[in-house]
């Protein structure tokens, strides 16, 4: 590690400027917009997003513009009405399935192990453990939010002295800073010379506090600042000499941004935005047409629709007032023939043709884009080993994020173990670049063919049955107990017989879901039964 203290110095005057005027760094706005347009399409909706000395709100009319056909009226209602897809939330749920079981090993140090491991529990400022502050709060601000960074802090109490452990070193933890809140910075050589945050709390009275922290390699300064976004003077609370001797952060970078000379970061998809809210649209588009069209429409003469509406004979009316009254209708002229039905049934070919390209084009071609295969579309004619390469991509987004957060947890264990004086080369985090991605269904098929074909040798066929349960969530116990059963009783001898055993294990692990106290004391105990044995008295107590 370098320490930079002395190698790059900061101008005092042009820092206390740009702390005064409340100066952002130059690509702050495009961050922030671009990370509040994915915050929106990641919660779906378009939730209320607070940005340092910016008052904004995430109203739908910063991703949904209003075009030249509609009128105002019709604009709002569908500003009200359309739901954006959690496209979004469904892509990085992709991306966490790296830190699934066995995926991520952490070593530590022996001498401390155990300081280490009872700070896997609390990991971050928040409580969090450090698998949820990593899975959860870093890979969504770097991958849906765009850019910000991870800060690494020491614990102190409220008169500024350092909170030890029982070895007498310093306690480390880490938090995240999303992009409006990663309010300047400058980097040289690669480095980061200075960080400024801006976050805002509330206190304990209700009040509004802003939090302003300045990092540069010699120190690291809190001001605090008191009133409604922010309007008080700053007040310098904290001044310390910086412990790690260069800024301790990493910036997180989601897709690298050329138009900004690679400096910040942009949200991985953001090129998909327009796909996005194409589909959105279309299946508004869907929506309105399936309430206008879905159901037959009555036809009145006008001197009907008149009287339904409450209308005198002589009096103006116009279509505003029926669909108040009335609801959708045709109206025809009284001195037009009777129309020979009284019920209108529009074609639906439109709307299902409409289907068919939100749900089979449209979503292909972003879930093609954002190499994710959409499970929801089953090739049931597709051999194993299609189905296998249909997941290369998606692997290769994997991996390619199982590296970057490897590198990323690596800088911020070895920052915590170098402030705490012990040796960084000690501690080291490896994620797994390879995953099977197949599913349970694909798994328990490959599971049915080598029954029927004998090809499957014991030890592959408890490998195979142990990753079926693993992908179906099923219990330990569960999982013990099948393992087992295989060991007793032998694989099965044909594919009927693995039908059985599934109905037993999916039977099994249902009943146990939804009553677990179905299954007295003395069971759980002996487990050493069959699964039949089991299935039996989980029938008999439910009866």
């Amino acid at each position: 590690m370098i320490d930079l203290r002395g190698k790059f110095t900061t101008d005092q005057d042009e820092l206390k400027r740009v702390l005064d005027q409340e100066i952002p760094h130059a690509y702050y706005d495009i961050v922030v917009n671009r990370s509040k347009v994915f915050n929106s399409w990641y919660q779906s909706e378009y939730d209320e997003f607070l940005v340092p000395d910016r008052n904004i709100f995430s109203d739908k009319s910063y991703i949904i513009k209003q075009s030249s056909i509609e009128s105002n009226d019709e604009y709002q209602e569908k500003l009200e009405r359309m739901r954006l897809f959690p496209l979004e939330s469904k892509f990085l749920s992709a991306q966490q399935r790296i830190y699934d079981e066995n995926n991520v090993n952490r070593t530590y140090g022996d001498e401390h192990i155990s300081s280490w491991l009872q700070r896997e529990m609390h990991y971050d400022d928040a409580g969090a453990g450090i698998t949820e502050f990593y899975r959860d709060k870093v890979l969504f601000v770097k991958e849906v939010l765009g850019f910000g960074a991870i800060i690494t802090d020491i614990m102190m109490d409220d008169n500024n002295n350092v909170i030890t452990d029982s070895f007498g070193l310093p306690i480390p933890y880490s938090y995240v800073i999303r992009p409006h809140e990663l309010y300047n910075f400058d980097m040289k050589q690669g480095q980061l010379t200075l960080l400024i945050t801006k976050q805002r709390y509330w206190n304990i009275d209700k009040s509004q506090k802003t939090v302003w922290r300045v990092f540069t390699p010699e120190k690291i300064q809190v001001y605090e600042q008191y009133g409604t976004m922010g309007a008080g003077a700053k007040e310098l609370v904290k001044e310390i000499d910086n412990p790690f001797g260069r800024i301790p952060a990493t910036l997180l970078r989601g897709a690298t941004d050329a138009n900004t000379s690679f400096v910040v970061g942009k949200p991985r998809r953001y090129s998909l935005k327009g796909l996005y809210l194409a589909a959105s649209e279309l299946f508004y588009d869907l929506q309105k047409g399936s309430e206008l069209f879905a159901h037959p429409i009555p036809v009145y003469s006008e001197s009907i629709a008149k009287a339904l509406s409450g209308i005198e004979a002589d009096d103006k009316y116009n279509a505003q007032d029926i669909k108040e009254s009335v609801g959708m209708c045709i109206v025809y002229p009284d001195d037009m023939e009777v129309p020979n039905t009284l019920f209108h049934q529009a074609s639906m070919e439109g709307l299902q043709h409409l289907r068919q390209v939100i749900f089979g084009d449209l979503m292909g071609l972003i879930f093609s884009l954002a190499n994710v295969r959409d499970k929801s579309v089953v090739k049931s004619n597709v051999s194993g080993d299609a189905k296998r390469f249909d997941n290369v991509e998606e692997q290769g987004l994997m991996a390619q994020t199982a590296m970057d957060m490897e590198d990323i947890e690596n800088a911020q264990i070895k920052l915590q173990a170098e402030v705490r004086n012990e040796d960084p080369d000690e501690y080291f985090v490896n994620y797994s670049k390879h995953y099977d991605l197949s599913s349970a269904d694909e798994i328990w098929q490959d599971l049915s063919e080598g029954a029927q074909y004998g090809f499957l040798n014991h030890g592959m066929y408890k490998y195979q049955m142990n990753e079926y349960l693993r992908k179906r969530s099923a219990p330990t116990d569960i999982k013990e107990q099948v393992m087992r059963e295989i060991d007793e009783v032998g694989m099965p001898r044909d594919a009927s017989e693995l039908s059985q055993l599934k109905e037993i294990v999916d039977r099994t692990k249902l009943a146990l879901m939804a009553q677990p106290e179905l299954l007295s004391t003395e069971t759980r105990d002996s487990l050493g039964q069959t699964l039949d044995e089991v299935s039996i008295e989980l029938e008999t107590n439910t009866d």
